[in-house]
C-alpha cells in the first residue's frame, strides 16, 4: 500500500528529530508489512495502520519530543523485556526519541504479533 501523503504534512509540524523518528518508524512498519494501509487521522494527530485481515493494528503519535508507536491490543502482546509502556486495559506503546533508536529487531516482532492477534480476534 502507498504511504499517505498527508503524513509528511502532519510531521512538518514537529521538530526535525521527531519527524525523522516517525519517518523511520513508517519505513520499518511498511517494509515489514507492506499490506498495511497507512492513513493520517488529523483529529487524533496520528498516522494509523490497518491490516486487511487484522483491522486497526497500530498508530504513530508524534509529540513534542518523542514518537509513540501505539498498539491497539498492546496489553495482549508478549513483552518479556518490559519494553511496552502504558497501564490501560487495552493499548500499549513503544516510545522513541531519535531515529537511530528505532530498531527493526524490536519493532517488527511486536508488529508481527499485533497483526496475528488482530486477525485472530476478528476471525472469531
Amino acid at each position: 500500500m502507498p504511504r499517505d501523503p498527508g503524513a509528511d504534512d502532519l510531521l512538518s509540524e514537529h521538530p526535525d528529530g521527531v519527524a525523522a523518528t516517525a519517518q523511520r518508524l513508517r519505513t520499518v512498519l511498511l517494509d515489514a508489512h507492506p499490506q498495511l494501509e497507512e492513513r493520517v487521522r488529523h483529529g487524533w494527530h496520528s498516522i494509523n495502520y490497518r491490516d486487511p485481515a487484522a483491522g486497526f493494528v497500530c498508530a504513530l503519535f508524534p509529540g513534542a519530543e518523542r514518537v509513540q508507536l501505539v498498539f491497539e491490543h498492546g496489553a495482549r502482546l508478549p513483552d518479556p523485556e518490559g519494553r511496552l509502556t502504558g497501564t490501560g486495559r487495552q493499548v500499549r506503546a513503544l516510545e522513541f526519541t531519535a531515529p537511530d533508536g528505532v530498531d527493526p529487531a524490536v519493532v517488527v516482532p511486536f508488529l508481527d504479533h499485533a497483526v496475528e492477534l488482530g486477525a485472530g480476534l476478528r476471525a472469531r
